[in-house]
């Protein structure tokens, strides 16, 4: 599955992996009107998201968010089993004294 995360933010943001067993793992940086682009693998049984390190190991995800300087906010993915979208897209904005908030864009 394919993850893009378009930052429509006029500040950069950080966006982070939390993983099971209380780890997190640094996605990218995405600079004002870039883009991230992530892959993540889908348990179509179980519905679990994996991240893959670099030893091809798989580490379930618990969550992505991203984040500026004053807010943060989680990526709404989904987690169910049966198939999924191979493409997700994602938009962060700020704005109406809501903080950040990243919305799928796919509908």
């Amino acid at each position: 599955m394919e993850i893009s995360v378009t930052n429509e933010t006029g500040s950069s943001l950080d966006c982070r992996a939390a993983l099971a067993h209380w780890y997190s793992d640094e996605l990218g940086r995405i600079e004002p009107g870039d883009r991230l682009m992530l892959t993540l693998w889908h348990d179509d049984k179980t519905g679990v998201l994996n991240l893959m390190n670099a030893t091809d190991d798989r580490m379930p995800v618990e969550a992505i968010w991203c984040a500026s300087d004053s807010a943060r906010a989680r990526l709404d993915l989904p987690m169910t089993a049966g198939k999924e979208a191979a493409t997700l897209r994602f938009s962060c904005r700020t704005g109406d004294g809501s903080g950040l908030n990243c919305v799928s864009t796919d509908g």
